[in-house]
């Protein structure tokens, strides 16, 4: 059987003519070009940079493989690049330029809901895919939702359901604090960690918003906390603001009077916490300790990237590197770059690659995968240049944690 590739967006080349196996098929794809390119729209500056700069080591990775071993299709793949600032604007600009300037024909990349919203809206726009990388608020793939964006990583929804399930029957009836960044993600975790553990007899004492992005000072905050001498300080902030906020609690003693939550973390805002880290609750969608010793295609990528960089992956980093591969998988199944044919792909695939079989979900987009929950332990019990940060308490499959269908407020477009 032979299909011809969509032209769509390419980058001038030469034709050319590839052979793929699909499930034990042989296809003969008619290739019109050498060279396909990508966006990478991530943050390499502000409080988000070490997660944007691990993305990337992650991407680099994943297309230096990929174009090994023949590209996608027998296409090399390229790369247009450019640090979003963790801020809506930037990133939108960057996708915009990569789009119309490198003929980039997917966008991956970003460590902030409001990044994500704000790019997912354009590369909607311009019937781009966009492949969201590290955005953990409900609103990419909810009220905010889009045809062509997908999200693989773990919303905050099922975050807050894996926290809930896994502490709640010992801290859900005790008083509870949150300090929250006050944007879109700071938000939707606080919405949906009260919602869960509220009902279960949980008091929520005070909800402190801190500016984002930068907060340096968090004394205000946390003298509130200190005063109100909860059972549970959860900090709603991610990348260096947490790691500020919660060595700040730290010299406040709030890491030895109370229980803290941190809804969202990875291997940078640990490290870079220390010993404050230590009995600290959170999640994570991916460890590379615990996926590493269960699963293959974990263990090939963290002995690849560790090899290759010297120190283990976020998981962050995890997620850009499955996001190429997951698209590079579509792209071969549809047998074209044309963004409907590789959406109906997307949307009815399931797949394995570095976690258990996973898919993204044909309502919202929304990837259905596993949830850790994960509890810091102390620095000197840390390996691997310090990125072994924490015991997995419980594991949450993707299904029993997702956000039922009949909540979703997501309009998805028909096209």
């Amino acid at each position: 059987m032979k299909q011809t590739l969509s032209r769509g967006r390419f980058v001038a080349g030469t034709a050319g003519t590839v052979a793929l196996t699909f499930g034990g098929g042989r296809y003969v794809i008619a290739a019109p070009t050498k060279d396909i390119t990508i966006g990478l729209d991530v943050p390499l500056s502000g409080p988000y940079a070490d997660q944007g700069q691990d993305q990337l080591r992650a991407y680099h990775l994943a297309i230096e493989e990929i174009n090994a071993k023949g590209g996608i299709m027998g296409m090399n793949v390229k790369t247009s690049e450019g640090d979003d600032q963790t801020k809506p604007g930037v990133a939108t600009e960057n996708a915009q330029r990569m789009i119309e300037r490198d003929g980039a024909v997917m966008i991956t990349g970003g460590s902030s809901t409001g990044t994500a919203v704000a790019v997912s809206g354009l590369c909607q726009q311009k019937n781009v895919i966009f492949m969201a990388a590290l955005t953990h608020g409900d609103e990419t793939t909810n009220q905010n939702c889009h045809k062509h964006t997908f999200r693989r990583y773990n919303d905050a929804y099922m975050s807050a359901q894996s926290l809930a399930r896994t502490l709640v029957s010992k801290y859900g009836t005790g008083k509870w604090f949150y300090i929250t960044a006050d944007y879109a993600w700071g938000h939707s975790v606080y919405d949906n960690i009260t919602a869960v553990v509220e009902p279960k007899g949980a008091k929520t004492v005070k909800n402190v918003l801190t500016p984002f992005p930068g907060t340096k000072d968090f004394s205000p905050m946390l003298q509130q906390a200190q005063a109100a001498k909860p059972d549970v300080l959860v900090l709603t902030e991610f990348g260096a603001d947490m790691v500020t906020c919660l060595n700040q609690a730290a010299q406040f003693g709030l890491t030895k009077s109370t229980k803290i939550l941190v809804p969202l973390v990875d291997e940078y805002m640990a490290k870079g916490t220390k010993d404050n880290f230590d009995n600290v609750v959170s999640t994570a969608p991916f460890y590379w300790k615990y996926h590493a010793a269960k699963y293959p295609g974990a263990k090939k990528f963290v002995d690849a990237f560790t090899k290759k960089y010297g120190f283990p992956p976020s998981n962050g980093a995890e997620t850009a590197y499955a996001d190429i591969y997951i698209y590079k998988m579509a792209v071969e199944k549809a047998g074209s770059i044309d963004p409907a044919k590789v959406i109906n792909v997307l949307e009815t695939t399931k797949f394995q690659f570095t976690k258990e079989q996973e898919w993204y979900r044909k309502e919202d987009h929304q990837g259905v995968n596993s949830c850790l929950v994960v509890e810091g332990i102390p620095e000197a019990q840390r390996g691997a240049n310090g990125f072994e940060y924490a015991r997995v308490l419980e594991v949450h499959d993707g299904e029993s944690v997702v956000a039922p269908l009949s909540s979703l407020s997501c309009k998805m477009e028909s096209a």
